[in-house]
């Protein structure tokens, strides 16, 4: 490391520690001190390098020259034993690392983003309990704060929490940046995550983290809702027969508002998981509807219509014969308020003699997550079962053999 370098390192150490005094609100007369093992760690060593040393004894003679620093010495030697911040010359320091580093002194930083908290922090609770958040950052010395990032954040969840329109991530990037990729580009990640903490809205293993966006009414694209079987679906001027369409079809999810009517013409309504499983079954007794893993806002809102216009109907759930699947299942249930029965996915499909070359083990995550759900009754005998046996089975080869009209 060259002697620049040292400097800098040393001034960012006795920054560091002011810092952390002033935010405390710390009253004292004792200076702050670095010693220089902060600054090179061998430097009291007898094998310490002696360009090293060199280094930071030069860089420390030069620091004291500008006034920015003073030094005590060990007696009869050139060793350094502390370094001593001169307080008097903080904006001289600040000015210095800024022109010589493009260094912005935290300071400055600091009330640069109270003043962007204060902008926001009355936009929405969301926004709120994010200021609330960076707020206790700015006490910290260690946190780095960005502010031109905590600003994209900030109009990203003062847009969201007022939104009532459907829209797509590219158009909300465009309106709230001015720019259709920024979004994606930058802080989409940092986004969906606090939207799930601020909302208390957990992600279920294997969920799209950016499916809490469907709750703001945002859609990374157009969403579809996947239907077989015998349904009669009505909007105002249209009514649609999918009896007749061996493969199904697929509803916009901004047509599912402006439905009057659906009626199940047939003994039940299944929920699949798995898209290959969905295209393989053919059951006239049920009507079915491709989920793809947890339902989202729309199909909630599709399967809600259809639990209201047929209260009689039976209503299933077929999906994998593991954890996920289980939770999948629970969740539908939870957000439907209807009970949805468990469609082969029972001991009997683990002990079946044609699937035992596709059965796999449990993971360890597997078995932390069913501590979870093994007292639920819904699920418990089959987790006990999976749990003795270390096995787990997707839902394809069951289905398979159901399409082949053999029973299981």
């Amino acid at each position: 490391m060259n002697k620049k370098d040292y400097k800098k390192l040393i001034l960012d150490g006795l920054l560091k520690k002011y810092n952390s005094r002033y935010v405390k609100n710390v009253t004292t007369n004792r200076r702050i001190i670095l010693k220089p093992i902060e600054v090179y760690k061998d430097y009291v060593r007898n094998n310490a390098n002696i360009l090293e040393k060199q280094g930071v004894n030069e860089a420390v003679s030069e620091l004291r020259g500008m006034g920015f620093i003073t030094a005590d010495y060990l007696k009869f030697s050139e060793d350094i034993e502390k370094i001593y911040l001169s307080e008097e010359k903080l904006s001289a320091i600040y000015e210095y690392l800024k022109d010589e580093y493009g260094v912005i002194p935290q300071s400055t930083i600091s009330k640069y983003v109270q003043e962007i908290v204060k902008k926001y922090i009355c936009t929405g609770e969301i926004a709120k309990k994010y200021c609330e958040d960076i707020m206790i950052q700015i006490e910290d010395p260690r946190c780095l704060l960005v502010p031109e990032k905590i600003e994209a954040n900030l109009k990203m969840f003062s847009f969201l929490e007022k939104n009532k329109e459907n829209l797509y991530v590219r158009e909300v990037s465009v309106l709230v940046y001015g720019d259709s990729k920024w979004f994606e580009n930058n802080n989409y990640e940092e986004v969906c995550t606090f939207l799930r903490i601020a909302s208390g809205i957990s992600k279920e293993e294997g969920e799209r983290n950016d499916a809490v966006l469907s709750f703001f009414y945002v859609t990374p694209a157009e969403q579809e809702i996947f239907i077989k079987g015998n349904w009669s679906i009505e909007w105002e001027q249209y009514a649609l027969d999918t009896s007749k369409l061996q493969g199904g079809i697929a509803i916009a999810s901004g047509d599912i508002r402006s439905i009057k009517s659906i009626s199940v013409n047939a003994e039940s309504v299944m929920t699949i998981e798995n898209k290959t499983s969905f295209q393989r079954l053919k059951d006239e007794k049920s009507a079915m509807m491709y989920l793809g893993g947890f339902a989202n806002r729309y199909q909630i809102e599709f399967l809600k219509k259809v639990v209201l216009d047929n209260p009689k109907a039976k209503y299933m759930h077929f999906g994998d014969i593991d954890i996920g699947g289980f939770l999948i299942h629970k969740q539908l249930c939870r957000e439907t308020s209807k009970n949805f029965e468990l469609y082969c996915m029972g001991i009997q499909q683990l002990c079946d003699m044609r699937f035992e070359h596709c059965l796999r083990a449990l993971t360890d995550t597997d078995l932390i997550r069913l501590e979870s759900l093994i007292e639920d009754s819904s699920y418990s005998e089959v987790l006990k079962y999976m749990k003795e046996h270390n096995v787990k089975l997707e839902q394809e080869i069951v289905s398979y053999y159901l399409g082949q009209k053999n029973s299981v």
